[in-house]
This record gives C-alpha cells, structure tokens and sequence, in this order.
C-alpha cells in the first residue's frame, strides 16, 4: 500500500556548488508546462494502491511556486488518490523566497509542515557554501512561518565546510536555541565529484576540516542538540519528542511511496523506479501518454533485505536482536548490542563503512545456508 508521495520541483534561482539534486536555473519549460505535466503524470497512477499519508514537495526550490500553483498540485493529488488520510504535507523552502503571506496561503491548502535551507546560521558559512540568502532571511524565514500558524518548522544544516570552526557550530546551536524548531537535519558536507565544490575539494583546492576535526564536530553537534531537547532518530536528523519527519521514516522503513516530477524516484510493490533526468524527454514521456521511468529495480527477498539492514542502521532504533549474526566481530566494538542492534552514536561518521561490513557477512551467511 502506498503510503507517501514525493513531488520533485526542478526550478532554482541559482545553482549551489554542492548541491547534485537535479535542479534547473534555466528551464527549457515553463513553469505552468511542468506542472501540467506533473498533473497528466500523477493521473497515471490512479490504479496505485494507495492511502496517502504524507506529501513532500523537493527539489530544486519548491517556494518558486506560487502557493495557488503548489494548491493545483495538491488538488490533482486528491482527485487521483485522495488526501483525507494525509498527516504531513512538507515544502522544502529557499530562506529568501516565502514570507508570512505565502506561508498562510499554503497552510490554507493544507501544508503543515516546512523544511527551510538555512546550511549555517553564520554569513562566514552560507559564503563558503555558495549560498546567496543570508542569516536575516532565515531568521526571518522561520520566524514568518511559525507566526503564520505553521508550527512543524525544520531546518537543514551543513557542517565540514572550509574553515568551519567549533565556535562556528556555537553560533548555529545559539540560534537554534532562540528559534520555534522542532527539527533539524544536520548533514556533514559530502564532497560529490560531479559538484564545482565537490571538484574543488576532492583536487585539494579547497581545504576541509580533517578528521579528528570533524570527529569534535559530530560530538559538540550531538551533546548540544542533547541539551536543547532535541532526539537523534537518524544518522543526520533530530526532533523534538513526537516531530519525527513522516515522510522520511516511509523511505527508512522501507513503505511504499510514489514519486512525480523529473528525476524522481518511487518504491511500489517489489520495484523501485526512477523518472528520467532529462526535463524535455520528462515532457516527451508525457505528451505520449506514458510514465516517464526510464530506470527500474526488481528487489528480490535478499534485495529487499539487504535494503531493510542498510536503512534500519541508519536509524538509532537499529535493527531487532536476531541481526547480531550479521555483526563482524572485527567491527562488534563499534555497535551497541542488547535487546536491538544499534550503530553506537560517536561512529556515525563512519556509518557507511560499517553497514558495508554489515552487508558483506549477510551475503556471505546467505551463500553459507544455500
């Protein structure tokens, strides 16, 4: 049964040097094209199984729309499925871009929730990150949300940027604290090649923290937002008590989910599938009648479960006791083991190392019993 719904939207007013989204400055598509293109392709699922609990506008920059645009969206969603079921309804948003008008608009359509592209709360951050907006608009941003009745706000951050330093990571704490949040995502910085900055750092022009470094890093993030009141419950997310991120628990938990819109991906039944990245063959799918999926996974029963490891691990509820089989005695020091099977929160920075460890002894167990 499907359950969420992912809306990519493509559109930004400029492009981050670290960012490996598809997202687009210069649309060879209107905006009023794609979103009657999103409308015919969300009309191509009306035979999904669904029951609609979550919708998440990504991109890109969704607050480029207008919230009457975001409400024609919402409305073809709910003639194709229905959203009587819905909890959650989440806008990604430029700090620059909504205000309180905006904000009161969708709230009126339903939205509840908005996760704001803060990255840092310092100037010297958002200059080292590429980002145009500065510390006035996010403040600004979250404070014309929150008064606008929106009261689910999240914010992302960025840390291991080039010259980041831990009173840096003071300044973002000192104003988390002041502000109405009940979530943050804080994500290390990942240099991806195929990114200007990425391409910057990987070839040593641009210098990163090093390790021990960004060790102190996690550990002052992880204490401070401790204090604050806000619970770890994925390796890069925390909330307040009970403002867990919906949607994103679907993709965790491995629950069904549709994507719609250019490059997006869904998990339906055994299958995972991806929409084309290009924006005029996402039209061309389209004007033809057809979903524009040009990439489909058929998981299989150790597919699938390895899948249910690698995600389970990344949430500090871990996986149940019967996965401690699976835990290399070589890398058993790095977990917590008791009645679940946990990655010990001071080795999330090398969580991807040791979930392939993971998967490696869950392959070799499975060749073992054939």
């Amino acid at each position: 049964m499907v359950k969420g719904v992912y809306i990519h939207i493509p559109f930004c007013s400029y492009k981050c040097p670290y960012c490996d989204f598809l997202s687009l400055t210069n649309s060879p598509i209107s905006r009023e094209d794609y979103l009657e293109l999103l409308k015919k392709e969300i009309s191509l699922y009306k035979d999904a199984p669904t029951r609609i609990e979550t919708v998440y506008f990504g991109g890109g920059t969704p607050t480029l729309l207008k919230p009457k645009e975001i409400g024609k969206v919402l409305e073809e969603l709910d003639r194709v499925f229905g959203l009587s079921s819905v909890k959650e309804i989440t806008i990604e948003c430029n700090p620059e871009t909504y205000r309180k008008k905006e904000f009161k608009e969708v709230r009126e359509l339903g939205v509840n929730r908005i996760s704001i592209g803060g990255q840092s709360f310092t100037e010297k951050g958002l200059k080292a990150l590429g980002r145009r907006h500065s510390v006035k608009d996010t403040y600004e941003c979250i404070e014309s949300a929150f008064s606008s009745g929106i009261e689910n706000l999240s914010v992302d951050l960025i840390f291991g940027w080039s010259g980041q330093t831990l009173r840096d990571l003071e300044e973002d704490l000192k104003a988390v604290s002041s502000l109405p949040l009940k979530h943050l995502s804080w994500y290390l910085l990942t240099p991806y090649e195929e990114t200007p900055l990425g391409e910057e750092i990987l070839r040593g022009r641009v210098g990163v923290p090093s390790e021990e470094e960004l060790t102190k890093m996690h550990a002052f993030i992880s204490e401070g937002l401790k204090e604050l009141g806000f619970k770890r419950y994925e390796i890069s997310n925390w909330a307040k008590e009970g403002w867990e991120c919906r949607h994103n628990l679907l993709y965790w938990k491995m629950e069904e989910f549709l994507g719609f819109g250019v490059s997006a991906w869904g998990f339906v039944g055994e299958e995972r599938y991806g929409n084309t990245r290009s924006i005029l063959k996402y039209q061309d799918f389209l004007r033809k009648g057809q979903k524009p999926v040009e990439h489909k996974v058929k998981l299989d029963e150790v597919e699938k479960e390895k899948e249910r490891i690698m995600l389970a691990l990344r949430l500090t509820e871990g996986l149940p006791k019967e996965y401690e089989r699976f835990i290399p005695e070589h890398v058993r020091e790095f977990f917590e083991i008791g009645d679940r099977v946990r990655i010990k929160e001071e080795h999330f920075l090398v969580s991807n190392e040791l979930i392939s460890e993971v998967l490696r002894e869950f392959e070799r167990s499975f060749i073992r019993s054939k």
